[in-house]
């Protein structure tokens, strides 16, 4: 729900109430509520389609809404409060109750067979300190708190590209400078994810790079994270080397032969290609798989996690 914001005092400002935040995450989890589910462990089933829903009789503007396709599955009001308001539970049941009449219309609840549409709130705060103390009388709401939630994910899952994306929400300013490049070289180089979901985690982790740092410019948001930056001078480009060369290695073991090494091999120098430019020109791509020799090909993935653009890289081609 959507209010003018007060910067916040003492430990809330730590969270820093960022102006706007509420659409940021609502542009994260409305199309991956299973991001969400990562999160904050909410139990939603697969098929979720998020929202945000304009509540019309009082235009209450609901931060998410996760509807799953199952009819018999509960919907999820999420609402992200990151500064002190005493008046947070009452706006969320007072949406919780229009939402429910919207999804439930009086024809319908006069049939005896009708099974009403479960809604359940969901608040998320930046940390307790944010918590109202007129909690205790509120109708029952699933309280979740960030820097709680991403803790708990750093120890389930360390390498998680959501707790990097989410990573300007928690780190000091002198650490969150230092560590910058490391979070979004995790984010671009996670192969478990495919390009666009990549590239919407990093726009994320961006936008809130922007609203920690208001005083540095766009371009010196880029340097900071070491856009350019090859990738064989990164953590997470080493690894990225090591698991490209383990991978090769297994793939030759598994086929027995020579030809399935050299195929791992082409494979990498097109992932790294992918993952630092984009898209790769098909005829890049037909120069790539027509490469062949071992020694070859290991000179080409050097030249592939090393050259500062396509253009360099065509020139080692």
């Amino acid at each position: 729900m959507r209010r003018e914001k007060p910067l916040p005092s003492g430990p809330a400002r730590r969270y820093h109430a960022l102006v706007d935040t509420d659409h940021i995450f609502h542009e994260l989890f409305r199309d991956h509520p299973e991001w969400l589910r990562e999160l904050t462990g909410l139990p939603l089933p697969p098929g979720c389609r998020g929202s945000s829903r304009v509540l019309k009789h009082l235009e209450i503007r609901c931060d998410l809404l996760l509807e799953p396709a199952d009819p018999a599955d509960p919907c999820y009001l999420v609402e992200f409060q990151l500064y002190h308001d005493h008046s947070i539970f009452n706006r969320v049941e007072l949406a919780r109750q229009l939402l429910w009449k919207l999804l439930n219309p009086s024809r319908d609840c006069r049939r005896r067979d009708f099974r009403p549409r479960e809604v359940r709130t969901v608040v998320i705060f930046g940390s307790r300190s944010e918590l109202p103390s007129s909690h205790g009388g509120c109708p029952p709401t699933s309280l979740l708190f960030i820097d709680e939630l991403l803790e708990s994910l750093e120890t389930r899952r360390p390498d998680s590209p959501l707790l990097a994306a989410l990573a300007p929400l928690r780190s000091p300013l002198p650490e969150l400078e230092k560590k910058a490049a490391e979070h979004y070289d995790r984010i671009r180089l996670c192969a478990d994810l495919p390009g666009e979901d990549r590239e919407a985690l990093g726009e994320i982790f961006r936008n809130l790079l922007l609203q920690r740092f208001k005083t540095k410019t766009y371009e010196e948001l880029r340097q900071m994270i070491a856009e350019l930056t090859p990738l064989h001078k990164t953590r997470a480009g080493r690894d990225l080397i090591r698991e490209g060369i383990q991978k090769g290695r297994e793939e030759g073991r598994e086929e027995g032969r020579e030809e399935g090494i050299e195929r791992g091999q082409r494979a990498d120098i097109l992932d790294a290609l992918e993952i630092r430019f984009g898209a790769v020109p098909e005829g890049m791509r037909e120069s790539v798989e027509a490469a062949s020799g071992q020694e070859r090909l290991r000179e080409l993935f050097r030249a592939a996690i090393t050259s500062a653009t396509l253009e360099e890289f065509a020139r080692d081609l």
